[in-house]
Formats: structure tokens, sequence, C-alpha cells
């Protein structure tokens, strides 16, 4: 019974660290983009080619310890990669993440939490 107590207790404490973590990140804005310089997106969603290097910028907002969210990027539904971008401390944190589009269709974008769940979606193309 004791183990027992002790390991609910961890559980608990870990459950409780991942939901601080979660509230403690928000996304302010996001952007499609070809390029980033100075910490900002360069080319407007607008005005980027079918196919080549896609970026996606992302500022956020954290209010608790540094972490990390995860972009999920989908091109004509299905996903076609998962990239890790680090959270620092701060009202105006920025990261990308980078795909390479070898075909033109609709992009899509999410941003996880460290728990799975959305913190803010978009999409490229279409309507």
């Amino acid at each position: 019974m004791k183990n027992l107590t002790a390991t609910l207790f961890a559980l608990t404490a870990t459950l409780l660290t991942a939901t601080a973590l979660a509230d403690g990140i928000t996304i302010r804005r996001g952007q499609f983009t070809d390029r980033v310089e100075r910490g900002a997106p360069v080319t407007a969603a607008a005005d980027l080619p079918p196919t080549g290097r896609l970026v996606y910028w992302v500022e956020a907002a954290n209010t608790g310890d540094a972490g990390q969210v995860t972009l999920v990027w989908r091109v004509g539904g299905a996903e076609v990669s998962r990239q890790s971008l680090d959270i620092g401390r701060g009202s105006r944190w920025r990261t990308w993440g980078v795909l390479l589009r070898r075909r033109a269709g609709i992009v899509e974008v999410q941003v996880l939490d460290a728990a799975g769940q959305v913190l803010h979606s978009d999409r490229l193309g279409g309507s």
C-alpha cells in the first residue's frame, strides 16, 4: 500500500507539472513565410510559391518554466513531419520550424503543447 501511495503521489505531481507547463505557454500568433530575419517573418503567406522551403514562424508567451511545443505539419491532409521547438520564458518568445514542400497542396500546421493539446493551428492554400 505504501508503494502504491508513493506511486500515485509521483504521478499526480508529474501531471500537475505538465498542466502548469501547458498552461504557461500560449501562442500569440503564427505565420507562414519563406524565411525569418531578425526574428521576424519576411514574406507574406499570399506571396509564397506552391513548392519549396516553407517556414512556420511562431510568437509565444510563456509565464512558466521553459518548455517545448511541437509543430505537426500536414500536406494534403497527411502528416509529413513533426518538429519540437524550445520555448523559453517571456512575453514574446519567437521560434520557427521548416518544411521542404515537394508538391503543391494545402498545408496545415498544428502547434501542440507538451500534453499533445492544440494551442494553435493554421492553414495555407485552399479556401
